[in-house]
């Protein structure tokens, strides 16, 4: 890896479709993607490599793992991360995974990410945007809602960028989420719209109940604050009024 900021140990794999899930608003990403890995079965095949990753193993099942991670089966390629990469660190990755992608002639290069709203909603929609004007149909067509203006941020944008650059079919897929904590139903909304344009065999209900525990816990949270502000305002009446 002579003078190579980065390296990809990863096996050829021909016409792959990559999911990229790095951590970003909302974790939508991350939990995305390591959810996908999980429940498709899928094996460790791969990392990233770089004199500039911080030095760590992370710990999974009992075993040492490194952070920057591919997990694979047949055609399909999960690329997740467990630790925020730096911006000069994720350009040159996505221009080493665009590079790997064009040589092995993928079919779809797609990533996830979160776009902050500040506020709840029930049924949070997903936005996204194509490589090519010509691929908003299919997103369209999928349910998605269609960015026109704005910018995408970290790996998910840098990797749009350079699969355009590579003649890569990309999408992104942005789901809306508050944008302060991990939103693991932004995460299950999206993968429904993914599943609208490639084959994926997976129930997104367990994120949705681990969603609504995190309301739950929220919901909580709220009702004690406001029982405490109540009790602290009732001592200032009876004190000073």
């Amino acid at each position: 890896m002579e003078n190579k900021p980065v390296e990809l140990v990863l096996p050829d794999v021909s016409e792959p479709v990559l999911i990229e899930g790095y951590p970003g608003i909302g974790l939508v990403g991350h939990i995305a993607g390591n959810f996908l890995a999980k429940e498709l079965n899928m094996e460790l095949i791969g990392h990233v490599e770089s004199p500039f990753l911080p030095p760590m193993a992370l710990v999974l099942e009992g075993e040492p793992a490194p952070p920057l991670r591919f997990y694979g089966k047949d055609d399909l390629i999960v690329a997740v991360a467990d630790i925020y990469v730096t911006p000069t660190l994720v350009a040159e990755i996505a221009r080493e995974l665009a590079a790997y992608l064009k040589r092995n002639g993928a079919k779809k290069v797609i990533s996830i990410g979160g776009i902050g709203i500040g506020m709840f909603k029930e049924e949070p929609d997903v936005w996204g945007v194509g490589s090519r004007k010509e691929l908003n149909s299919e997103l369209e067509n999928a349910g998605v809602k269609i960015l026109q203006y704005g910018s995408i941020m970290g790996m998910s944008g840098q990797l749009l960028w350079e699969a355009r650059k590579a003649g890569l079919d990309a999408y992104v897929f942005l789901g809306e989420t508050f944008g302060d904590r991990p939103d693991p139903k932004a995460a299950a909304r999206v993968i429904e719209a993914i599943k609208g344009i490639i084959p994926l065999e997976v129930s997104t209900e367990p994120l949705l109940q681990e969603a609504r525990m995190i309301e739950e816990q929220l919901r909580r949270m709220h009702e004690q604050m406001e029982q405490a502000r109540q009790r602290a305002q009732k001592q200032y009446e009876n004190i000073y009024l």
